[in-house]
Order: structure tokens, then C-alpha cells, then sequence
């Protein structure tokens, strides 16, 4: 006995349902990729938080250390820094035995340490931290620190910057490629860097750590037609402030 079958052809999606179709996935991307992108971004500025305060962490240890004094390569001699040994010390050696005595991580120079940069950041072999230390609290030069107790109001006083790749942070300088500069351009890099939604990451002289916005930073991406002297004037630059000298307002 044969079976009978329906002889209904089947009906596939027309033309305009699949551009319907498309048109509603389209849509729900748009709405869902901004989101997701936002949330992205907030866990990278959490993350560059974290580790900002954990190098503020460092910073404090070793500031107890050595009897008040921030670690700078300036403070031992600069470019022509060297060690006990006689040998001399480079950015990322000097930068390595710091990591190394307190974050209980060896060769940083060699392998990059992920609490020393910026999720964000993807030139790692190339730099050595996204974390410079304000280069105007830490010396008055080649072998000469400063103390913390010297500055008035740490808790407004920057002690470390999210910049663009050098062990120093200064306000006097820009970066108008808006990336990791190299060559004659590599001072650049000590500029802070706002990658976070319009913010960069501060750790203070307190050791609590905030982002904060570009306007709320003494620098020349901010305030272009102020001159360095208004811009080292502040608190947030050397913990002190002169009013009668030129300053940006309300720093």
C-alpha cells in the first residue's frame, strides 16, 4: 500500500523577510556593540586603577626605605646612573630591581610586567611602564630627591600619571601623534595620556589613586595657551602653590 505524500511545495524566506531579518539584526547590534564597548572600557580603566594603586603600593614601600625619597633614576645619576657594581643602569634595570624587590617579580625587563602598563597599551616590548612618576616631586636633578615631607598637600600632589610610555610624567610636553613615540620624539611620551573615556589614572603623593578628567590635569593638551610656568605651579605638579606667580585656576 502506498503512503500518500502532500504535494504542498515548501515555502522558503522571501527576499523581504530576509532583509527584514537583517535590518532587526543590524539594529540589535548597534544598540548591544555601544554597550558592550562602554563596559569594555570600564573594566580596562578598573583594571589600570588597580594597577596604579598597586605601583602606589611600591612607591610607599619604598619611599619608608629609603628614609623618605621617591624612586627615581634621576636620583642616582640619570642617563650615567650605575649600580654598586660600577655597571650602568638602564630605564628598564633600574625599573627591573624595583619590581623585583617588592612585587616579588624577576626580569621585568625581559618579560613585561602587566601590572606596569595599561590594559590598553600594546607597545609592551617596546616601553617599560605607562606609570611615570611626576618628574617635578621626584628631583631637582641628578642625584638630588626630594623628600615627601617637603610637599604640603599630598593628598592633591600627583606622585604617578598614565602617560604614553616613559618612567617620568611632565605636563610641560604634548603628544600629538596620540600614540607610543619613538626616536627624538620618545620625550613625548611623558605626557599623560586620557584613554579612558576623556580620563587618565593619578596616583597621589597620599597613595590613594582616581581618574580624572582632562581639565582636571595641569598640562599643555589641557590648557594650550598657558606656559609651563603656569603649569608647574600647582598642586597637583610640585604640592606646592605660589599665587603670585602664574598658575592655572583652581589647581
Amino acid at each position: 500500500m502506498k503512503e500518500n505524500f502532500s504535494a504542498v511545495p515548501r515555502r522558503g524566506f522571501t527576499l523581504i523577510e530576509l532583509l527584514v531579518v537583517i535590518a532587526i539584526i543590524a539594529i540589535l547590534a548597534a544598540i548591544l556593540l555601544p554597550a558592550l564597548q562602554s563596559a569594555r572600557e570600564r573594566a580596562n580603566s578598573s583594571s589600570c586603577l588597580s594597577n596604579m594603586r598597586q605601583l602606589s603600593q611600591v612607591y610607599m614601600f619604598y619611599n619608608e626605605d629609603y628614609k623618605g625619597y621617591l624612586p627615581c633614576l634621576d636620583n642616582l645619576g640619570g642617563a650615567g646612573a650605575r649600580n654598586s657594581h660600577g655597571e650602568a643602569i638602564t630605564a628598564k634595570d633600574w625599573l627591573n630591581d624595583l619590581v623585583e624587590k617588592y612585587l616579588r617579580r624577576a626580569k621585568a625587563n625581559v618579560t613585561p610586567v602587566e601590572v606596569l602598563f595599561c590594559p590598553t597599551e600594546n607597545e609592551k616590548t617596546d616601553i617599560t611602564t605607562n606609570y611615570g612618576i611626576n618628574y617635578l616631586i621626584a628631583t631637582r636633578g641628578p642625584g638630588k630627591g626630594i623628600k615627601t615631607y617637603e610637599f604640603t598637600t599630598p593628598s592633591g600632589t600627583a606622585m604617578l600619571v598614565d602617560n604614553y610610555g616613559h618612567l617620568c610624567y611632565y605636563g610641560g610636553v604634548t603628544n600629538p601623534a596620540g600614540k607610543h613615540a619613538t626616536g627624538s620624539s620618545y620625550g613625548n611620551n611623558r605626557a599623560a595620556t586620557f584613554r579612558h573615556n576623556g580620563r587618565t589614572v593619578v596616583g597621589y603623593l597620599d597613595f590613594h589613586v582616581e581618574a580624572r578628567a582632562l581639565e582636571e590635569v595641569p598640562c599643555l593638551e589641557a590648557y594650550p595657551g598657558k606656559s609651563e610656568a603656569a603649569i608647574k605651579n600647582t598642586i597637583f605638579n610640585s604640592g606646592k602653590r605660589d599665587d603670585a606667580l602664574e598658575t592655572i585656576d583652581g589647581m
